[in-house]
């Protein structure tokens, strides 16, 4: 059998496997546990009785909601730094440790009980009644919810997230397997699991093996997403990476957002709205990125107030989202805001757009449009005299732009979100090793750049999780990074507020004359 073959195969199992499989792979918390969980992370009563809280030295009375116990100790209880409070470790081998506990305060007291435990949050006195300081809340609620809590904080240590074990944690990815993109996905799939069998081979993370799970996105949308909601409710699967997207970003987003599962780096040609999964992380600049790129590249071009900046393209709300995306950001000065022009789809009369954007006087035009509109378009304003600049993503060209009218050499660009020299030495030295070691197939070598970039922006975060590991922790270490270079990519940056690693994009511009696309300075980063 064929290497390939073989690859098939191993991969098909997955899909018939998870056909077989009729229930979850992982313990579930009993009942009480649950519902203490509930308490434990949202200070909510899932009987429906009220829990209150009392903060502060001055007694001020609030719902448990405003100050649950996962704020200050973690989904984990391990604590977190806050506001020069340090919470302490709150897991229950922890708290029932045989011999005195001493703090950082110099506070002593024996174990804690359940007894003892309950006493302390209702009124602040530990097992020594010596009192708390007014950092911790005193907690008001009923004696079944008082019982739930404590069974769930006997649980909490042993309340890993899906996919976590104590020698294994196990990811997913969502790939074409067969088709016309099969290949494809099956080699980003390889270089993935090639890349987790490096990681492996050096003892892991934290002495974690990481296992990949590859699950076939072959078939309808609606089967794709039934694929991966079955492998999400019966897998243990702790994150998806290096996921191919296309056309199903929005529906995929909420999905894993209603699962709390991560997305790290996904493979698209445009980013969904990162708002409704908060805990994905893409690699790559999105379309909006990318035209606010253009946009600002066009009004730096000449000195301020002097460029005439004119959005050109068919109506409809995808068209009307990039607009939005760049419109109100762009300081146009004396110039006012960019005129915008549209016309009908596929209805495009392009002598009759021309004589528009003359009569707006543009002379940098951001064009959204197809490759043949706007062949059609240079050749309009060509037969006027006219050749303004002319700035379009280049996910929109299906072709090169060489046979365009003469007057427009050097005054074409286009966006891009990656060039092959995102690549550096070390990154195609990494590939390279990868590639001899593990057969890696010879094409499709961007997706393999992709997904072997997710593979690495995900390790990165599983060792900045720490040993402790949580998706929460994967979040916020994902959040924290700060140009991340994984060698094969622009560097990445997150936050709170940022999703998109590498926001920004490459420009080009035609050269007519030499039939080739001469890059525009470096990578562009995307004004605040």
């Amino acid at each position: 059998m064929s290497r390939s073959g073989g690859l098939r195969t191993r991969f098909a199992t997955v899909a018939t496997g998870l056909a077989l499989l009729s229930g979850p792979l992982l313990a579930d918390p009993g009942a009480a546990e649950s519902r203490g969980r509930q308490i434990y992370t949202e200070g909510t009563s899932p009987t429906g009785g009220d829990i209150t809280a009392t903060v502060g030295s001055e007694g001020l009375s609030l719902p448990a909601s405003a100050v649950p116990c996962a704020s200050c100790h973690g989904p984990d209880g391990l604590g977190r730094p806050e506001g020069g409070v340090l919470p302490p470790d709150i897991r229950w081998s922890e708290l029932t440790k045989a011999y005195d506990h001493v703090h950082e305060d110099g506070r002593r007291h024996p174990a804690f009980e359940a007894v003892s435990l309950a006493r302390l949050l209702r009124t602040g006195l530990d097992p020594a009644d010596n009192r708390l300081d007014g950092s911790m809340p005193l907690y008001a609620m009923s004696v079944q919810d008082m019982d739930d809590l404590l069974a769930y904080l006997r649980y909490l240590e042993h309340d890993r997230d899906p996919g976590v074990e104590q020698d294994r944690v196990q990811v997913a990815t969502l790939l074409p397997l067969t088709g016309p993109q099969g290949e494809l996905g099956q080699a980003m799939a390889q270089v993935m699991h090639a890349h987790f069998q490096e990681v492996n081979a050096r003892g892991g993370i934290f002495g974690r093996r990481l296992e990949l799970l590859v699950i076939p996105s072959n078939g309808s949308p609606g089967e794709t997403l039934d694929k991966l909601r079955q492998a999400l409710e019966r897998e243990g699967v702790f994150a998806l990476v290096g996921a191919y997207t296309v056309g199903l970003d929005e529906p995929i987003l909420e999905l894993t957002r209603a699962q709390g599962l991560p997305l790290v780096g996904p493979f698209t040609l445009d980013p969904g709205d990162q708002l409704v999964n908060p805990a994905s992380f893409y690699i790559y600049p999105g379309f909006a990125e990318q035209v606010g790129v253009l946009a600002d590249l066009a009004l730096g071009e000449a000195a301020a107030g002097e460029v005439r900046l004119v959005f050109a393209g068919p109506e409809g709300d995808h068209t009307d989202r990039l607009i939005a995306a760049v419109q109100d950001r762009l300081a146009t000065g004396e110039a006012g805001r960019p005129a915008v022009l549209r016309y009908p789809p596929g209805g495009l009369d392009a002598g009759g757009l021309a004589g528009r954007l003359q009569a707006a006087a543009g002379d940098a035009i951001l064009f959204l449009g197809t490759q043949a509109e706007l062949e059609a378009l240079l050749a309009a304003l060509a037969g006027r005299g006219l050749a303004p600049r002319i700035y379009l993503l280049s996910a929109f060209a299906a072709r090169p732009l060489f046979e365009a009218p003469p007057a427009f050499h050097g005054r074409l660009f286009l966006a891009y979100p990656t060039l092959s020299s995102d690549v550096s030495a070390s990154g195609r030295a990494e590939y390279r090793r990868l590639a001899d070691r593990h057969a890696l197939p010879p094409d499709h070598l961007q997706g393999q750049v992709a997904a072997l970039a997710a593979a690495k922006l995900l390790v990165e975060g599983l060792q900045g999780a720490g040993r402790s590991l949580s998706r929460a922790r994967l979040v916020e270490a994902l959040e924290a990074l700060y140009r991340y270079d994984t060698g094969l990519a622009p560097p990445l940056t997150y936050g709170p507020n940022r999703r998109i690693g590498a926001r920004g994009a490459h420009v080009m511009v035609v050269d007519l004359m030499q039939k080739t696309n001469r890059p525009v300075g470096e990578w562009h980063e995307l004004r605040q």
